[in-house]
């Protein structure tokens, strides 16, 4: 196990990787963390401050770590004068310690840290032991935090054997070692987890160790998988540790408390990698290759074309939520920051239009063979309608996948069934009425399909959806689907069953009564607005948990976008 994270250490980024897990470690050691690594202000050389008592110490000494990612090499020791670690140790002399050390720390022992995942190289060993020679003093000590240190003591805080037991790390090696097969590494990964979220007693600090524990296996599992060059693994897993997670930290949202706010920041750590992960699959496996015809489909490398539908309809959903996460940032950031929210509308913008040229690009995402790919389809279609553009652009899309949808159901082509069973899909389907009314009995996709045309005010498309009903689907069961009173219990670790279905949708009113009739249920079903998740402003929590259980996308979001609705409404209903 130590040398599984020390390879991990070794493989972090000094920005937001090393310097991400340092200050929870230090946290686990006992120490108190004052200073956290920040972008866009001034540090003079401290990465990271921590003040506390270590090894048996009587005393508290204030730890200065200097961060650099690797092993320590003489360019990175004294070349770049920016980047390099000597110039560092110089500001932490000449001007932190005499005037940012914090008050209350004055007149304590210092110990700066040179911190790396790697070793110190052996042609630069001799300069840095003569440069700590001629600097140290009574007050000022150095040492060295290499990744055999950080090892050790990663394994015996973070994953001591009471707190992370044998089963717990068998299942966390077999996660690395099958990370070139995702379903197998998935599966150790999610037992893992179960053994995590079932040995922690419940209390405070238990439930912090636990969050701690989810946060640097999740680390160590990205950065094998980085390293082997296949993220996708590391995508479901870090999308389990999200939920996982929130399952944990959601009873600490509104406490103050020290141990409360320790979670809240372990939390928002996992995200941060959880984010990470999505960016690193997207910017590599697809947003390069999205407005090349066909490029997505054929690297797909299916046996048929089953598999590219299939594929191509979760990439689908994957984007969608990315550009939904950073539209959930861009509302949390303030007015006055202009230039991050800049940056940020750009990225939105980017998402908004990747989507429009993953469809136009790769025809397979004109018609879902399966029902239940409706989830993937309903949050492209939210983040199109949130972008407030695009509406001609998604009704272009619906109305082909509406014809599509309503010729293969003439002539029993590959028509969206109910079918889960990848080996029955590729015999679907048979040219058979009896073989048709069984596999499309129930839908999630035609009334989603309606709802949207009503929010675009697109009254051809409603018309289709009618005329789909009528002609060809006339026993089947239009329904949509509403959290209630079980689903926070449920809903993050899909523990149980949970939900509840409006069946029996009635197509055939005039649009804005159809509309009137369905988001009228959001009236008899609050729990959505109850969800924990809704509270903190990470409310594509729940549409994160609601695809990867496959469960459909609530319709509260889109009764949000409704013009006529106003936001007093929305607020009271959020508040009761």
């Amino acid at each position: 196990m130590k040398l599984i994270i020390r390879q991990y250490l070794a493989s972090l980024k000094e920005r937001e990787e090393l310097d991400a897990v340092l200050p929870d470690l230090l946290s686990q050691l006992g120490l108190n963390v004052y200073s956290t690594p920040g972008r866009g202000t001034r540090q003079d050389g401290v990465d990271v401050g921590a003040v506390g008592k270590l090894n048996g110490d009587t005393e508290e000494k204030v730890y200065l770590f200097s961060i650099k990612a690797g092993d320590l090499t003489r360019n990175d020791w004294d070349g770049d004068a920016l980047q390099s670690l000597r110039p560092s140790l110089n500001e932490i002399l000449d001007s932190y310690i005499p005037n940012r050390l914090p008050p209350e720390h004055k007149g304590k022992k210092i110990v700066i840290c040179l911190c790396f995942g790697g070793v110190i190289k052996e042609q630069v060993r001799p300069a840095v032991t003569g440069f700590i020679d001629q600097v140290k003093n009574e007050n000022v000590n150095f040492e060295e935090w290499n990744g055999d240190k950080l090892a050790e003591l990663i394994q015996a805080s973070f994953l001591r054997e009471e707190l992370l037991p044998d089963s717990a790390r068998s299942h966390l090696r077999k996660a690395l070692a099958l990370i070139d097969e995702p379903e197998a590494s998935y599966r150790y990964f999610l037992d893992l987890l179960h053994c995590l979220l079932d040995s922690n007693s419940g209390k405070d600090k238990d439930r912090l160790t636990a969050l701690r524990q989810i946060n640097i296996c999740l680390w160590i599992h990205f950065a094998w998988a980085r390293d082997a060059g296949n993220i996708e693994s590391s995508y479901l897993c870090s999308e389990l540790a999200l939920l996982y997670g929130w399952e944990i930290a959601k009873g600490y949202v509104q406490k103050k408390t020290k141990v409360a706010k320790a979670i809240q920041a372990t939390f928002l750590s996992i995200v941060g990698v959880y984010q990470q992960v999505c960016f690193s699959f997207l910017d590599e496996k697809v947003l390069p290759f999205v407005d090349k015809r066909h490029v997505l489909s054929v690297s797909v490398r299916g046996s048929c074309d089953l598999d590219i539908n299939l594929r191509l309809f979760d990439i689908l959903g994957r984007l969608a939520l990315c550009g939904l996460w950073t539209y959930s940032i861009i509302q949390r950031i303030p007015e006055d920051e202009t230039e991050l929210r800049e940056t940020l509308v750009e990225s939105f913008q980017r998402y908004v239009l990747s989507i429009k040229q993953l469809i136009e690009n790769n025809p397979a995402l004109k018609l879902p063979i399966k029902d239940e790919q409706a989830i993937d389809i309903t949050l492209a279609m939210l983040l199109l309608m949130i972008d407030g553009n695009s509406n001609r652009d998604l009704s272009t899309w619906l109305r082909e996948i509406m014809n599509r949808a309503l010729f293969a159901l003439k002539v029993h082509g590959k028509y969206p069934c109910n079918i889960d069973s990848y080996r029955d899909l590729l015999e679907h389907p048979t040219a058979d009425d009896n073989y048709l009314k069984e596999n499309t009995c129930g839908s999630i996709l035609y009334p989603m399909i309606g709802l949207c045309a009503e929010l675009i005010e697109d009254t051809a498309l409603f018309e289709m959806v009618q005329a789909i009903k009528k002609k060809k689907l006339e026993h089947c069961n239009f329904q949509l689907w509403f959290p209630d009173d079980d689903s926070e219990e449920h809903l993050y670790i899909n523990s149980d069953g949970h939900g509840a279905a409006l069946s029996e949708i009635d197509i055939g009113k005039p649009l804005s009564e159809f509309a009137d009739q369905v988001f009228g249920e959001c009236d008899h079903s609050k729990a959505f607005y109850q969800l924990s998740a809704q509270a903190p402003a990470l409310w594509p929590l729940v549409l994160v948990a609601c695809r990867h259980y496959r469960l459909p996308i609530p319709i509260h979001p889109f009764r949000d976008l409704r013009p006529n609705i106003t936001t007093e409404e929305v607020v009271d209903d959020k508040s009761q």
